[in-house]
């Protein structure tokens, strides 16, 4: 049965009126907001993540100003601070097993990995990887541009994702050593954003932002990573380069895609694991969509449109991955990520 209520922690962008992330409940029998709290004082908290001992969140600042990365409990008290050693972090990953944290620098085209001591707590740097170089774009590609790092399920292994590069690089992470794989290079001018992988980490799909393209790449029987498949996120809309998000349903059936330009949600069939079928899309009811988040028990869909400044909940028929809007939520300034508690 679905649950009667959620609980969501949106992080946004900061203005001299404004700092910090929210908390809110929701009830989803009466459709109204019940509670909602400015949780932190953290400027430009942009992106979090949550674990069983609490709430990770990155400072999206130069590194001059003071980009960094939090550790905060259940309560929201900053247990721990670490200074950063990049631009502009952009995205934050734990490791299944907690012991490892990684960050992504859009600004300087950096990734850091952190241990965490059992607490959660940020324990010291393992790795600092600095990318070099431009790609194809005459814009939006002059420079390496870190845009996530993921922890490859069943492995040893991370990714990180250039958007500036169009690359995804691959390395051996364990308690001592982090060493580089494998450098896998996407067509020029597609500029990937975010990834997700299935489970059995055989399988990942790569939302490319400047082509607005997902893409299916597979670990091959030598362990190496090929791309299989590429297809249009949004083959229904012009073009805006402008892919944001990628999430995957817990019952790994469907896989949505938010556009910024295009303001909607789409979404594909990947019952078949290499060969996403596009179902269709829905309008987020607002503006600029930056993030999307799923609920575990795979019945809702959360959207946080940046522009609109507008927090939209959707049902999802679990049959079809049909997402219908169900309640714009609230209102709360340039909401950029948006994570269930």
């Amino acid at each position: 049965m679905p649950h009667a209520s959620i609980s969501l922690c949106i992080g946004q962008y900061s203005d001299d009126s404004y700092s910090g992330f929210n908390h809110i409940d929701f009830n989803l029998e009466t459709m109204a907001l019940t509670s909602q709290h400015n949780v932190s004082d953290i400027e430009n908290p942009s992106y979090l993540a949550r674990t069983d001992g609490g709430w990770y969140a990155i400072s999206e600042l130069s590194e001059q100003d003071g980009a960094a990365l939090y550790f905060l409990n259940d309560k929201f008290e900053t247990i721990s601070t670490q200074p950063l050693k990049g631009d502009h972090p952009c995205h934050v990953a734990i490791s299944d097993c907690h012991t490892h944290l990684g960050v992504a620098h859009y600004g300087s085209g950096s990734f850091e990995v952190y241990t965490l001591a059992p607490s959660g707590e940020i324990h010291q740097r393992q790795a600092l990887v600095q990318n070099e170089g431009k790609g194809h774009h005459s814009v939006r590609q002059l420079a390496s541009h870190g845009h996530q790092i993921v922890f490859v399920p069943q492995s040893n292994q991370v990714m990180t994702v250039d958007l500036g590069l169009d690359t995804l690089n691959f390395y051996r992470l364990n308690a001592v050593h982090f060493a580089q794989q494998q450098s896998l290079q996407l067509p020029a001018g597609c500029g990937p954003r975010h990834a997700v992988f299935r489970r059995d980490g055989q399988i990942g799909y790569i939302l490319c932002e400047l082509d607005e393209t997902l893409r299916t790449i597979e670990r091959q029987n030598n362990g190496k990573w090929q791309q299989i498949r590429s297809q249009p996120a949004f083959p229904k809309h012009s073009k805006g380069e402008a892919a944001s998000a990628i999430k995957l349903s817990s019952d790994q059936r469907y896989v949505y895609l938010s556009g910024r330009h295009q303001s909607i949600i789409s979404w594909f069939d990947i019952t078949t694991p290499n060969s996403p079928c596009y179902q269709g899309f829905v309008k987020t009811e607002g503006r600029f969509p930056r993030d999307i988040t799923l609920s575990k028990d795979g019945h809702w869909l959360v959207v946080a449109n940046q522009h609109s400044d507008n927090l939209v909940l959707f049902t999802l028929d679990k049959k079809t991955g049909q997402p219908t809007l169900a309640k714009i939520m609230l209102t709360l300034p340039k909401p950029v990520c948006v994570v269930f508690d």
